[in-house]
């Protein structure tokens, strides 16, 4: 007798300890070959409890990822086959018949197998969907995974959890539970995580809203309405924005709601705008600065407005190129006691939108008094690199300094002067700058998922340059470089920082990998566009930390920015670790309090970035 045989008979006498003296991969295999055969002579009057058992106890054998590429092929055309049946029912069968409870009960377990392998849960699996759901919604707490599965799977919004709670009770009782544990500390990011599960659930078409779970929630809000102590008004924001929600109350959403919700500044106050009036009245650049006088010029988009990094580059008598990086030093002129400072800290960054942007710092200081307008004196951090004839290179400086640009530009500018002829400063400037930054690119490599996430319009965090022409690569590989060598001094001489890092995760990306290669197969445009939505919330995102942990999206060891400080405040952290720990003499105590700034301010940065995101999103969705 064969052994697809044998084991049908132990699944039919349910002798489920026979099935121990076969490996698991045995069984997994013939589990899903009887699938196959079965249901292809499949009727409603033939006896399917046996199949039914099987499917129940196939999560048990399924734990060897190297089998499951194979096996997700054969569940997908299994799972299809039983809704055609499921659908037609041949035979006009009732939907009270005991084989079409089992065929919808065995559709529903397909299904969860098929998320395990997707969400690589396969080896925590053991056929619980409470436990599988558990994990989607409040463990890996990623929106754009529970959309994909919700997208995948419909009727996952009418699932229960082991207590018999649907999941939008479950979810809104989460969702509850951190807008009461708010603090300025905790930050929103859990609250709008379960605020946009709420939201998915909500709109899907086959969303069944039970009238007592519906009385439920309302209930649970009113009674924490009532409980509400600290951080009253915000907490009422959200908790009265969960009853319209729940109530199918259409919002009103405009700027005002979105800046609310998010918890985005939108404009300064007066205090601070009269300590912007004091600065501008009374300020001059310190005198513990050297003047520099190189050819500098700056190369911008045509929008620019927060003009903070410059260039300059010529050739030594030696025959070696010197390249000089100069960037707007805001420290010069706010102090980090002032309330300028504080307000920059709660902002973290400058946000960018289509037709309007969000500052960190107050206008008169980010684009005028500060900003490298051209044919200005303005307080600046100024990098020297030295490169040897073969692009190694064998000397660096950092000094304070006072520059003047002689020129703003754009991108624009700098390509069209790489194409005439010429021998002018100007032109000399541009081709040396275009030759160094080749030698720069040896130095680092973009990783193509990396590269694909970070540009985009509204790249908020990172390099702000979204285009590939020469002007860009010129200043992009300007700033990476000096990023680098910055935060490699600090990891030499063992000294805290505020790194940027980035730790690519082996594991997601192989997951992304596999859903690309599954929408390529399906030719599906819509299901592209989710995974590009996808890898930019799954890829591993880059964070700041004290610790440097490498940056495998660019391909180097040490990583920080300190390129960009009138538009990010990591950048300012930065600057304030230079002063201290290069720029002066430093002893234990210097370093400790360096030490306690660092990791004060990365973690309100990366706390706050995930916010800035989802506002931006959804500002661009109701222009």
């Amino acid at each position: 007798m064969e052994v697809i045989e044998k084991i049908r008979i132990i699944l039919k006498d349910g002798n489920v300890e026979k099935l121990q003296k076969y490996s698991k991969n045995t069984v997994s295999n013939i589990f899903v070959e009887i699938l196959q055969k079965d249901l292809t002579n499949f009727s409603y009057d033939k006896d399917i409890d046996y199949l039914y058992f099987l499917v129940k106890l196939l999560p048990n054998y399924m734990k060897d990822k190297h089998k499951l590429v194979h096996a997700e092929d054969q569940l997908k055309l299994i799972h299809q086959k039983m809704k055609t049946y499921l659908v037609q029912k041949p035979g006009n069968i009732e939907k009270t018949n005991h084989n079409y409870k089992l065929l919808k009960n065995m559709i529903n377990n397909i299904e969860l197998i098929q998320m395990s392998i997707l969400y690589d849960y396969t080896d925590k699996y053991d056929g619980s969907k409470y436990k599988l759901l558990d994990y989607i919604l409040f463990d890996l707490k990623n929106i754009s995974v529970f959309n994909d599965a919700l997208n995948r799977f419909p009727y996952l919004v009418n699932y229960f959890d082991k207590n018999d709670k649907n999941i939008i009770l479950s979810v809104c009782e989460e969702y509850i539970k951190e807008v009461m544990n708010y603090t300025k500390e905790t930050g929103i990011d859990n609250i709008i995580y379960y605020d946009e599960v709420i939201n998915s659930i909500l709109k899907s078409k086959v969303f069944m809203f039970d009238i007592v779970d519906k009385q439920t929630i309302l209930k649970k809000i009113k009674e924490s309405l009532k409980e509400i102590r600290k951080e009253k008004y915000r907490k009422t924001f959200y908790l009265n924005s969960l009853i319209e929600k729940i109530n199918n109350e259409d919002n009103i959403l405009d700027n005002s709601y979105l800046e609310y919700k998010y918890n985005i500044p939108t404009y300064f106050n007066e205090a601070i705008n009269c300590e912007v009036r004091k600065i501008v009245n009374n300020y001059s650049i310190s005198k513990d600065r050297t003047i520099v006088d190189d050819y500098i010029l700056t190369f911008d988009g045509e929008d620019a407005k927060e003009i903070d990094d410059a260039l300059s580059i010529k050739l030594l008598e030696n025959g070696n190129m010197l390249l000089g990086v100069h960037i707007a030093d805001p420290t010069d002129i706010i102090d980090k006691d002032s309330i300028i400072f504080d307000e920059a800290a709660k902002r973290t960054t400058s946000i960018y939108l289509s037709d309007k942007s969000y500052s960190m710092f107050p206008e008169k200081i980010s684009t005028d008094i500060v900003s490298l307008n051209e044919g200005k004196y303005r307080p600046a951090i100024t990098y020297y690199f030295e490169f040897d004839k073969k692009g190694k290179v064998i000397n660096s400086k950092f000094i304070k300094s006072i520059i003047k640009v002689n020129r703003n530009m754009t991108y624009d500018d700098f390509n069209k002067i790489m194409t005439i002829n010429g021998n002018d400063r100007l032109k000399i400037t541009v081709d040396n700058l275009s030759n160094v930054s080749n030698i720069l690119q040896r130095y680092y490599y973009k990783d193509p998922l990396y590269e694909t996430v970070n540009r985009s319009e509204n790249n908020i965090t990172n390099t702000n340059i979204v285009g590939t022409s020469s002007g860009e690569k010129v200043i992009e590989s300007s700033m990476i470089f000096t990023n680098h060598m910055v935060s490699r001094y600090f990891v030499e001489n063992k000294l805290p920082f505020i790194f940027r890092n980035h730790s690519s995760n082996i594991e997601v990306i192989k997951r992304l990998d596999k859903l690309k290669n599954n929408i390529i197969k399906e030719n599906n445009d819509k299901a592209y566009l989710g995974y590009i939505e996808m890898l930019k919330n799954m890829y591993p995102k880059a964070f700041y930390d004290i610790k440097c942990k490498g940056h495998a999206g660019l391909g180097i060891d040490t990583y920080c920015h300190i390129t960009s400080p009138l538009r990010r405040m990591a950048d300012v952290i930065g600057l304030i670790c230079l002063d201290n720990l290069y720029f002066n003499q430093y002893d234990e105590k210097n370093i400790d309090n360096v030490k306690k700034m660092v990791l004060k301010y990365s973690k309100r940065i990366n706390e706050k970035r995930n916010s800035i995101e989802k506002f931006s999103k959804e500002y661009e969705l109701i222009r």
